[in-house]
């Protein structure tokens, strides 16, 4: 992981840039007593000389091989000042050639002393105000491996302040820092590098904010778990010792903040913030690492403002962007709506989390996704676009992806936006294709509710408890227990327990027994019946073609209107234009009935029901059959005028009218 290298780099740092400073201008409190007594004791070793000119103001005193020590209130040694020559002026300033600062950090007592080396060309210090400087070749070694770099240190002591304006550089390890200036509060433990931050460093594992991309397995089309095979377990051990390491390189146009606190150490940087890590790349209005002290190495990092991260058609957009070690997740925020985009794939939401290792993405909140399919390619020199619309899919729950399954699920208030329909259900579940992020099916669990546009359609809209989306094989099967009901407003409404839609052709298939019911206003009548009201009742199945704009219903199928009963073995309802039921036509093993008519029945094996007339034409092989009461009459044809409250029947050797109201039978 690329912030664990980091934090082993720069905690160091931190630390010791700290230590350094702090023990450079340190001076622990002494009476003028003891002052003078440590004056008397200087080591014998020093080469001292004394030298007095006409000009007694210029120059007071000249030391050679300086070597002067600094103690702590316990009398330990934490600093020694050496110099080639040190001269005091007249005036408390002490100048030095080839100054060096030796600095004992104590506070590793595991590996017993640790040392810094400060190193410059010139150094001069006010020997009233305490202020100084080092210039020329400033060099801070903090290790063997570690050091900083500058022309020109300050030291302010009323403002317990250590400040350059000068650039400068920090290197270890594999690790580099430039920047404008340097800053250091020495109550605070803070240090700042002031503007034009730019920080390097190798070693880092590329892909820090986004999934894993595994290889592809096979489609799968159903929505079981499959095993992972010890093949692919295999791959990913190899590649998890095969894992490429990128430079990383952070970038900010303002201060780079160390900062020291008991739980954390941390590094802030500012202002128009740029990290790049191999193909990843994040912007920001600031950046914040947080060190575990304890580890030495990062648990933290947060992108805040105007978040842009990018990685190879990856997008992340948000307010904010946190990265934590141990869980290796990465959160992204916005409080209006953070964004995620890939290839063919838009999630909107207010919290998105980004789980690396295993490959998943979670969302706690209400949120977007918007899937848009690929353009085919070229068919005969035209460029010919997916039959699939763009689907968006909003809930009010949560969602979560797995990038192993390629599935999705979203959870309460769940609505899927088609351009000709919308479904809506509690539970969603989605499968991806294993080569894109194109929805191969769709699963859809509990309160099950579609809306179509009609253009043709027999049905408006339908309820159910399930229903699966097929897009390979362009067909939705909605299921309900125990029937599901489908509407055309409340004129129309089909019940059954299996209906199967099929995409491109508003066909339908409803598979069990069913029932359609139908209003009148739905009916072409001219018959002035009070109840025209149309139920069809069917045993096996019911089909609606849409190009002939035709119901077939199959076993067992009974239409009721009115006073009118027809059963067959099977029904064909025709439907004009505006979806208006015109006939029906029934085969095989057909009964009629019309209490209209004063109970007469007909049987025979062909049936025609005209709802523009009122009229019913049944026919037999041999003969159609009329029955009133006792009495049976046989014809080719036989006539049912419900309009006009007549039956003729035709045929040799039969012709006959009967009047039903003259007759009173």
């Amino acid at each position: 992981m690329a912030i664990r290298r980091y934090v082993l780099l720069t905690i160091p740092l931190v630390c010791l840039i700290i230590i350094f400073v702090s023990l450079i201008v340190y001076r622990p409190t002494e009476n003028k007593e003891s002052q003078s007594q440590k004056q008397k004791e200087t080591p014998a070793s020093t080469k001292k000389s004394q030298e007095r000119t006409r000009n007694s103001d210029t120059i007071r005193q000249s030391v050679e091989e300086l070597s002067m020590p600094s103690y702590d209130e316990k009398g330990k040694e934490i600093l020694v000042l050496r110099g080639e020559n040190t001269i005091l002026l007249n005036d408390n300033v002490y100048k030095i050639i080839a100054p060096e600062i030796e600095v004992m950090d104590s506070t590793d007592t595991e590996n017993g002393t640790q040392t810094i080396l400060i190193t410059s060309d010139k150094g001069e210090m006010n020997n009233v105000s305490r202020e100084g400087y080092l210039s020329d070749n400033v060099v801070v070694h903090f290790d063997v491996d570690t050091k900083l770099n500058t022309d020109y240190l300050r030291y302010l002591p009323n403002k317990n302040q250590v400040y350059t304006d000068n650039p400068v550089t920090i290197l270890g390890n594999g690790t580099k820092i430039i920047g404008e200036g340097c800053e250091i509060d020495l109550i605070n433990k803070k240090m700042w590098i002031k503007k034009d931050v730019v920080m390097e460093m190798g070693g880092m594992k590329n892909d820090p904010f986004f999934m894993s991309d595994k290889s592809p397995k096979q489609e799968s089309e159903t929505f079981s778990e499959d095993t992972v095979p010890a093949e692919a377990e295999a791959a990913d051990a190899k590649e998890a010792k095969e894992v490429k390491t990128e430079k990383t390189v952070i970038r900010s146009s303002g201060q780079l903040v160390f900062e020291k606190q008991v739980d954390a150490q941390i590094l802030t940087f500012n202002d128009q913030v740029v990290m790049k890590i191999g193909a990843t790349t994040v912007f920001s209005d600031k950046l914040i690492i947080y060190i575990d002290p304890a580890t030495k190495q990062a648990k933290q990092s947060v992108a805040i403002g105007s978040v842009l991260a990018s990685q190879e058609g990856k997008i992340a957009k948000g307010n904010m962007l946190t990265w934590d070690v141990n869980t290796q997740s990465a959160t992204l925020e916005d409080d209006r709506q953070a964004e995620f985009v890939q290839e063919g794939m838009n999630l909107y939401a207010e919290k998105m989390i980004f789980y690396k290792n295993i490959g998943r993405i979670d969302v706690p909140s209400a949120g977007t996704l918007q899937v848009e399919p690929k353009k085919k390619g070229k068919t005969a020199g035209n460029a010919e676009e997916s039959d699939v619309d763009v689907i968006n899919i909003a809930w009010e729950g949560s969602m979560a992806y797995v990038s192993d399954a390629r599935e999705a699920t979203f959870e309460k208030d769940v609505a899927v936006r088609r351009e000709n329909s919308i479904l809506s259900c509690n539970h969603l579940k989605v499968k991806l294709s294993d080569h894109d992020d194109s929805i191969m099916s769709l699963k859809g669990l509990e309160n099950v509710h579609i809306v179509k546009q009609k253009e043709g359609g027999l049905v408006s809209e339908a309820v159910g408890d399930q229903v699966v989306w097929n897009v390979k094989n362009k067909i939705s099967i909605l299921r309900g227990y125990p029937f599901v009901i489908l509407k055309d407003g409340e004129n129309r409404q089909i019940f059954s327990p299996k209906v199967v839609f099929y995409e491109g052709g508003h066909n339908m298939l409803c598979e069990g027994e069913g029932s359609l019911y139908e209003k009148a206003d739905k009916l072409h009548s001219q018959s002035g019946t009070e109840n025209e009201d149309l139920k069809v009742k069917w045993l096996k199945k019911m089909f609606y073609n849409a190009e002939l704009r035709k119901a077939s219903f199959y076993e067992g199928v009974e239409a009721t209107r009115g006073g009118e009963r027809l059963d067959s073995d099977q029904m064909d309802a025709y439907f004009d234009g505006n979806q208006k039921m015109t006939k029906l036509i029934a085969a095989g093993n057909v009964y009629f009935l019309s209490k209209n008519l004063d109970g007469n029945e007909g049987l025979g094996s062909f049936l025609t029901w005209d709802f523009i007339q009122n009229t019913a034409l049944l026919t037999g092989k041999p003969k159609a059959e009329l029955r009133k009461g006792g009495s049976r009459t046989f014809s080719e044809e036989v006539y049912f005028n419900m309009a006009k409250n007549q039956i003729t029947w035709e045929g040799s050797p039969h012709w006959q009218v009967i009047d039903m109201k003259q007759s009173g039978n």
